[in-house]
């Protein structure tokens, strides 16, 4: 929860990941609060009306992901639009034209974009193929998988690219983009 409040403000793209995370590790969990509380809470070293509140905001997401039966697999309805959200954000910044580093970086990816989209047999929008990019390379590096120099190469180009994205979104949220979408 602190982590997720601090990401949400800094960096929508280290949100989006960082809870679909939190969304594994709760399924890891068998989403079980009495687990999340003795395996996930103590690892934040907080005082106890702070870990109260953390273990509340892991109840909540246990909570939704019961109600929206995301018990196995996908992903929380609001993540879900909050990722919508940033790919029609992405779509009007090039629309409008409003950030030629970003128009390039987007030209320069545009081909590996497709690439893992067709890879995938999904038809996933631009934003949705980079985050699970991102994802996936995250949860290699996790478990201590081998990573290509071809995709280290690759998730370089992707982290720029979302990065970019992400600072562009927090300018508008915070009033400094002005942007019709």
């Amino acid at each position: 929860m602190i982590v997720s409040k601090e990401k949400r403000q800094s960096n929508i793209t280290e949100y989006i990941l960082y809870l679909w995370q939190v969304e594994d590790l709760i399924r890891a969990l068998d989403l079980d609060i009495e687990k999340i509380n003795t395996t996930l809470i103590p690892s934040y070293n907080a005082d106890g009306s702070t870990s109260l509140e953390i273990s509340h905001w892991y109840e909540n997401l246990v909570l939704m992901m019961q109600k929206e039966q995301k018990q196995k697999t996908g992903h929380l309805q609001f993540l879900v639009n909050l990722t919508d959200d940033l790919n029609r954000f992405h779509l009007a910044i090039i629309k409008e034209q409003v950030d030629h580093e970003y128009i390039k970086l987007y030209q320069d990816i545009k081909s590996d974009i497709e690439l893992v989209r067709q890879k995938s047999k999904r038809d996933d929008t631009d934003v949705e193929v980079a985050l699970n990019t991102l994802y996936l390379i995250l949860m290699l590096k996790m478990n201590k998988k081998e990573i290509s120099e071809g995709t280290q190469q690759a998730v370089f180009k992707f982290g720029n690219f979302m990065g970019h994205l992400s600072k562009l979104f927090k300018a508008y949220e915070s009033g400094d983009l002005e942007l019709n979408y």
